[in-house]
C-alpha cells in the first residue's frame, strides 16, 4: 500500500463530485415534496371572505393535493345567519368535506359548484348541487339538524326560496 497524498486537483474534484450529489438530493426533494408539510396556511373565515394559498405552497391541481384559491374556492357568508360549528357539522355529515372527491375527474360527476342555504324556521340545510355547464341545480338535498341526517324526499322550492346561502364551493379547475 502507497501512502501517496492527493493532490490539489484530485482534492478539488472530489469537492466538486461532493457537491454535486448535495445539489442533486436537494433538487429531488424539491420536486418530489419531500420539502412539504401538506400545510398551505390557507383558511376560510366568516366574513365571506375566500382563503388564498401562501407564496410558499407547492401543492396544485398537478400534484392532486389541491388548494384553495388556485383548484378550488370556499366562500362562508353565514356570519348572523346561523353559527359556522353547526355549518361544518352538516358539511361532514353529508361527507361533503372531501374536497378531492369533488375536483379529480376519475371520482367526480363535473361539479362546478356547491351551495349551503340555511331554513331558520326548519333548521336545516338545503344542498344544491351544481354540474359543470348546468345553470340549474342537478340534485337538491336536505339536511337536517336536530336529526344530523339526510331527510329523504322531494325538496320544495319554497323550503329555498328567499332563504340565505351560507356557503358556497366553487370548483376552479373545470
Amino acid at each position: 500500500m502507497s501512502d501517496k497524498k492527493p493532490n490539489k486537483t484530485q482534492i478539488l474534484y472530489l469537492a466538486i463530485a461532493g457537491a454535486g450529489v448535495i445539489i442533486l438530493v436537494l433538487l429531488v426533494l424539491l420536486l418530489t415534496g419531500g420539502f412539504s408539510n401538506g400545510n398551505t396556511g390557507a383558511t376560510a373565515q366568516e366574513t365571506g371572505t375566500t382563503a388564498k394559498p401562501t407564496a410558499s405552497s407547492f401543492s396544485s391541481s398537478s400534484t392532486k393535493k389541491y388548494v384553495e384559491g388556485k383548484d378550488y374556492s370556499i366562500k362562508y357568508s353565514n356570519a348572523g345567519v346561523v353559527d359556522k360549528t353547526k355549518l361544518d357539522k352538516a358539511i361532514k355529515g353529508m361527507s361533503m368535506d372531501d374536497i378531492s372527491s369533488f375536483i379529480d375527474t376519475k371520482t367526480s360527476s363535473d361539479i362546478a359548484k356547491i351551495e349551503f342555504i340555511y331554513n331558520s324556521s326548519q333548521d336545516t340545510f338545503i344542498i344544491k348541487t351544481y354540474h359543470v355547464g348546468n345553470d340549474k341545480p342537478n340534485a337538491i338535498t336536505r339536511y337536517s339538524n336536530k336529526e344530523n341526517a339526510v331527510v329523504q324526499g322531494q325538496v320544495s322550492p319554497k323550503e329555498y326560496d328567499n332563504q340565505p346561502v351560507v356557503y358556497t364551493w366553487t370548483n376552479l379547475t373545470k
